[in-house]
């Protein structure tokens, strides 16, 4: 195996050359195993792999190769699972002493669904403790050292970003998939809440939760969203959404994206600022009208009512562990489901009434406007692992279970690192996201960049 591999190829350029028998599944898991050996031992991006066995699925696929007729689109693919999913061939311990040796007997339907597409797991990535704020892993940002790549979905965005996998699962409770994506010059699809199954994922706030995955270029994304998507009988939030099949081109031109603005999206950040005005300026030369908008009153009472909800939510699933063995927590989890315990139940039905008002009202601003559009942080990913970086910008849309989309626009003129974009599309309109994402990645190479020690 040479030291280097080529550069890591995206979903779609793998499976045209699979489909024309260009390279054969070993090969193409070998240019990640090359990556991940060479790069692991510094980003830290994973807590188990198991090498050999995605060696021995890789062989078993290259037979099936050869007389295979239709491959599916994730056949071969090596991903990684953010270490909150259930799997049964790997231990679910949530970054947390509390869950260590814990080995669930069935997988997560996440799981089991591109397991039915033939995709090669790899192992299980870093997360904060039980996908919280508190606790990060010692992940660092393969962008630049000694930066965080954001959490709590740490591992399975540094390790795209690595090149070591095509795509990783991760979750999403306030900006634990955006967020990330933006730092990583990713692209992730947060679908609409209840598009994608929870089964089988350690859950951070049950109403709130999302299932994602970081990849390369919204038709990545596109890719793995079909893939993932659909009623499950094991999450009845999925039960009234039916399935949706995307695609990839789409007129967006007389389209009108709202600027939000509003000062819980002020920056700073004179780079972020920068590449954000320069992705305005790109779609507006797509023909798409570009205006300033305001979110309708009531905004600051739905961001604290998801923090309430959060806690609630949180300290609820955890109250019985903690109170037997409160130590097993780690210090930022102690605190936080410590003062969780005094959210009464009419504060949480209070904060749960809040948010479903606010969604309605929410809505309205679609009558104005095709998609909304922010910075995807508020800054690039901060010097420092003690902390993961601010969710603010991605955390009313959770709130919402709006669906978004996180593609990289830019890099900071001295850090190169990168800076994200945020389009935000009104409930169950992934599609809108798809068309204008798609054809701004066409005109653009900012998702096409690597870390420079990647390649």
């Amino acid at each position: 195996m040479n030291d280097h591999a080529p550069e890591p190829r995206s979903i779609a350029e793998a499976h045209y050359l699979l489909c024309r028998r260009k390279i054969s599944p070993s090969e193409l898991l070998e240019e990640s195993l090359t990556r991940l050996t060479r790069l692991e031992p510094h980003v830290h991006a994973w807590v188990a792999c198991d090498i050999e066995s995605a060696r021995r699925q890789a062989v078993a696929l290259d037979a099936r190769l050869s007389r295979a007729q239709d491959l599916p689109p994730l056949f071969a693919i090596p991903y990684g699972v953010k270490d909150i999913f259930h799997t049964r061939d790997f231990p679910t311990e949530a970054g947390s002493r509390v869950l260590q040796g814990f080995r669930s007997e069935d997988d997560a339907t996440a799981v089991e669904r591109l397991a039915a597409q033939d995709a090669i797991l790899i192992g299980k990535t870093t997360t904060t403790e039980f996908a919280n704020w508190g606790t990060p892993p010692p992940t660092v940002n393969p962008w630049r050292d000694g930066h965080t790549p954001g959490g709590s979905s740490s591992g399975s965005a540094a390790a795209v970003a690595a090149g070591m996998v095509m795509t990783a699962l991760g979750t999403q409770t306030a900006g634990s998939l955006s967020r990330p994506a933006a730092y990583n010059g990713l692209t992730v699809l947060k679908a609409s809440y209840g598009r994608i199954s929870k089964a089988g994922v350690i859950p951070a706030s049950w109403s709130l939760d999302h299932v994602g995955a970081f990849t390369r270029s919204v038709e990545d994304s596109l890719l793995v969203y079909q893939a993932l998507a659909g009623p499950d009988p094991r999450d009845e939030t999925t039960w009234t959404l039916p399935a949706q099949s995307l695609s990839l081109k789409g007129e967006i031109a007389g389209q009108t994206i709202g600027w939000l603005r509003h000062p819980h999206f002020a920056t700073n950040d004179g780079d972020v600022v920068a590449a954000l005005d320069d992705a305005r300026r790109t779609l507006e030369t797509l023909g798409i009208r570009c205006i300033d908008i305001a979110p309708p009153p009531g905004f600051e009472d739905a961001v604290a009512a998801q923090q309430i909800i959060m806690q609630a939510e949180t300290t609820n699933f955890h109250a019985d562990r903690y109170y037997q063995h409160p130590h097993r927590y780690g210090d930022y989890l102690q605190a936080f489901i410590s003062e969780g315990l005094t959210i009464s139940a009419n504060d949480y039905l209070r904060a749960q009434r809040i948010r479903q008002q606010y969604r309605q009202a929410f809505a309205s601003l679609y009558d104005k406007v095709d998609l909304l559009m922010t910075p995807a942080a508020p800054t690039t990913a901060p010097l420092g692992l003690h902390a993961t970086g601010s969710p603010a910008f991605n955390l009313p849309f959770t709130n919402l279970g709006v669906p978004t989309l996180v593609l990289p626009v830019g890099l900071s003129a001295d850090t190169r690192l990168p800076v994200g974009m945020q389009l935000i599309a009104p409930n169950l309109e992934e599609q809108r996201l798809i068309h204008v994402g798609h054809r701004y990645q066409q005109e653009t190479d900012w998702h096409r960049r690597w870390a420079p020690n990647v390649i």
